[in-house]
């Protein structure tokens, strides 16, 4: 009897991950404003379920989620390869979380496993429809900035405006095809930050406590990064284009690690002045929608490394001195 009951219980978890994965899924789909903003918790239930009941569930939601999804979509396509990097980002998450590793390793080991996975399943696509891979990716790009343009007009934007975009459409393309490895490494890094964010206080909730998930507000990245940073700016000064874009592009895929550390320190700040919920969340808001803040909690965590706006270490070190005196 208790074993049916588990069985019970288990499948009832199971269905509620597919069932949930699929909502989010289906608001992507047909509700693209919003649907920006859902894809981003996409891998949150798989990361949840992954770790409350285990490997096996973990993967059977993941893969009746994929499966379904496959078959609205219509089979093999850019988008099913969206969704499916997603799912992948989530389970992977929770096999790393699960290890107890730090959350460097786990984010940089799930960024690089679904970037494996998935940039392998991208080249197969291109070849089983006998697209080059940059021909593949152009129209890709293309249809998502008519698609944008559509959206924007829909709106309501000027038509001035819609038309400065329209005509801007062959260059937009252009830079964009560039730097799509570096777009989608950050897209997927600011990802994996926003599911280990909001899995934490899930989790909490749930009265699953996660070593690694503490003190978040304190990390920081990697001194030496800061040196990497500064030699691809030298570079950036090199005439040779080529080199230029590469240079650039890696600098854009460090941005997000000097976001974070920014943001950081504006929630170790809230932390220590008690700053209400509601306050926390309209600053955040308003960071998410200046591109000039988020430039400056880019700079806030780049100089961090300098000036250590949260005295890390200090304490620790004038306790020391004191005690050996």
């Amino acid at each position: 009897m208790n074993q049916l009951t588990e069985k019970s219980r288990l499948f009832r978890e199971i269905s509620s991950g597919i069932a949930i994965s699929m909502l989010i899924i289906v608001v992507t789909m047909y509700l693209p404003l919003l649907g920006f903003f859902m894809a981003m918790i996409l891998p949150m239930p798989i990361v949840y379920f992954r770790l409350k009941l285990g490997r096996n569930s973990g993967a059977a939601i993941m893969a009746s989620v994929f499966a379904i999804t496959w078959s609205v979509t219509g089979g093999l396509s850019v988008d099913i390869l969206f969704y499916g990097g997603l799912l992948l980002t989530g389970f992977f998450l929770g096999e790393f979380l699960e290890m107890r590793l730090s959350i460097e390793k786990s984010a940089i080991y799930t960024l690089l496993s679904t970037l494996g996975i998935c940039t392998a399943a991208f080249f197969f696509h291109a070849v089983s429809t006998d697209q080059g891979v940059f021909s593949l990716v152009s129209e890709y790009v293309f249809e998502n900035v008519k698609l944008t343009l559509s959206l924007y007009e829909s709106m309501g934007m000027s038509q001035e405006n819609i038309q400065l975009i329209s005509n801007s459409v062959e260059a937009i393309q252009y830079v964009l095809v560039r730097m799509i490895p570096a777009l989608i490494i950050i897209m997927l890094t600011f990802v994996i930050w926003i599911d280990i964010l909001l899995i934490k206080r899930i989790l909490a909730r749930k009265g699953l406590h996660l070593k690694e998930l503490q003190d978040l507000n304190q990390w920081k990245a990697p001194e030496r990064l800061v040196w990497i940073v500064i030699f691809l700016g030298v570079i950036m000064f090199i005439p040779e284009k080529t080199i230029k874009i590469a240079a650039f592009n890696c600098i854009v895929i460090l941005m997000p690690v000097y976001f974070f550390q920014g943001i950081a320190i504006v929630s170790f700040i809230f932390e220590k002045k008690k700053l209400p919920i509601l306050l926390k969340l309209f600053i955040y808001s308003i960071i998410a929608i200046q591109q000039v803040l988020i430039l400056v909690i880019v700079g806030l965590g780049f100089f961090d490394t300098w000036m250590n706006f949260r005295k890390i270490g200090m304490h620790n070190d004038l306790d020391g001195e004191s005690s050996d005196g």
